[in-house]
């Protein structure tokens, strides 16, 4: 790809393709794309918009984002360009989504209004891979439909309000989950649900017996009939009070799990949900992103050294592991990593009678990953293999592993560390592994 077709991809999104602030990340849970795929280009700032909208646009509010693989775009005898995506991006100060039409071309649909073809205060995006979008235009109280045609031009077809008797106010939230759209209509307390004719289907309201939704700002799902999800575990994760709270709910409404942010000062923002059902929640004030599994307990956060500033929208290409991040005046594109935090291995014990080592390993795993587990002599020698290509997901693990091993007579006169190295099962697998080793120790008789 050209450098210049590259820039008008990053910018068409309005907010990223390729992108990422410079200086050292604070762990690889993202990770920065290698130079021959984006040409070192990570990150998008005024400076490209500037350039590729004659000066016309600037960066006001950016808000929610939706990336997608359009059929249109597909070209079914080849795999090479299913990475290529469909960008949208709404920069709500200014009212518009803007959209990368092409590899050297972007589109605006919007301004301020209230006519079809116009938003106010636009603050999430979402649609599928035939060319369906709805903005949730917060301002107007509605959400707009618009449709991608063939000649890479967005059309508004219709809006959705609600019935006139239970209308919308203030939507804020979308996404297009299996056959229907979830909506989080913030002055209801509600997530209303619609069908694919804009029907309004079912009202949501989660409780439990000290609390209920309250305001809700954001949402994502994952619904059967959806697309590149590991497990069959259905859920819509909501934030809401003024972004101080994170609920997993059911399909259908019911309460499964609630989490608050991490830290004191905290706010959630917009969420995305990834193939592995683990939850990425924005926090601008923090200027990070926090990651927590599907049962939301929490991981880990990105971006606490300074990588992002005030990031907002986050949208996560399922299929690779792609992420892409809207901030104040910028945004940034990232795969999905793997980290190995705070490993510790100690206590090694062999059993020379019984050809039998055990070790007591722990460490936090931030994703899904491919594992292996061996010991080392002082020279960086293998001596044995633990634990090989062995599939583990992101969380905390603590456990003595025992194992038979034939050497354990060369390891009684060694003294060695244990090294654990992980690759994640896909987005840069190929690209990336982490490998982490213990302090050098004695191993003792049993």
């Amino acid at each position: 790809m050209k450098l210049k077709e590259l820039i008008f991809v990053l910018i068409a999104a309005l907010f990223l393709l390729p992108m990422v602030a410079a200086g050292d990340l604070d762990n690889t849970t993202l990770v920065t794309p290698p130079w021959n795929h984006c040409l070192g280009l990570h990150k998008v700032t005024q400076f490209h918009l500037d350039v590729y909208s004659a000066y016309g646009e600037r960066f006001e509010d950016p808000q929610g984002l939706f990336c997608v693989k359009l059929d249109s775009k597909d070209d079914p005898s080849t795999d090479k360009d299913d990475d290529e995506l469909t960008v949208y991006g709404l920069n709500s100060g200014q009212h518009k989504l803007i959209y990368n039409k092409s590899l050297t071309s972007i589109g605006m649909v919007g301004g301020e209004g209230d006519g079809l073809n116009r938003f106010k205060d636009p603050r999430s995006v979402t649609g599928d891979s035939r060319g369906n979008l709805y903005v949730a235009d917060t301002g107007n109280h509605r959400i707009v439909y618009l449709r991608y045609s063939e000649d890479d031009e967005l059309s508004p077809i219709a809006e959705f309000n609600g019935p006139e008797d239970d209308p919308l106010i203030g939507p804020t939230g979308v996404c297009l989950s299996g056959k229907n759209l979830y909506v989080t209509d913030s002055g209801n307390d509600r997530i209303a649900v619609f069908d694919s004719s804009g029907a309004l289907v079912s009202s949501m309201q989660p409780a439990t017996e000290t609390e209920r939704l309250r305001g809700p700002l954001s949402l994502a799902a994952v619904t059967e009939g959806d697309d590149w999800i590991y497990y069959g575990d259905y859920f819509i994760a909501v934030v809401d009070s003024l972004g101080r709270r994170l609920w997993k709910i059911s399909p259908d409404g019911e309460v499964i799990a609630i989490a608050r942010p991490n830290l004191s000062s905290g706010v959630f923002g917009h969420l995305a949900i990834d193939y592995y059902g683990n939850i990425y929640v924005t926090d601008q004030p923090n200027g990070c992103i926090h990651k927590y599994d599907r049962h939301l307990n929490y991981i880990t956060a990105f971006g606490k050294s300074g990588q992002f500033d005030e990031p907002r929208g986050i949208a996560i290409n399922r299929r690779f592991g792609q992420i892409f991040v809207s901030e104040k005046a910028s945004a940034q594109y990232y795969w999905i990593g793997t980290d190995v935090i705070r490993f510790v291995a100690d206590n090694i014990a062999i059993d020379i009678a019984e050809e039998r080592l055990s070790v007591d390993i722990s460490f936090l795993l931030t994703e899904h990953s491919t594992i292996s587990i061996y010991i080392e002599d002082e020279n960086g020698q293998r001596l044995y293999t633990v634990v090989e290509d062995y599939l583990l997901p992101a969380g905390r693990f603590k456990k003595r592993l025992e194992t038979k091993c034939k050497e354990v007579e060369l390891l009684a006169n060694s003294k060695v560390a244990v090294v654990m190295t992980a690759q994640p099962t896909y987005s840069s697998k190929t690209f990336l592994s982490v490998t982490r080793t213990s302090s050098q120790i004695k191993p003792r008789s049993e």
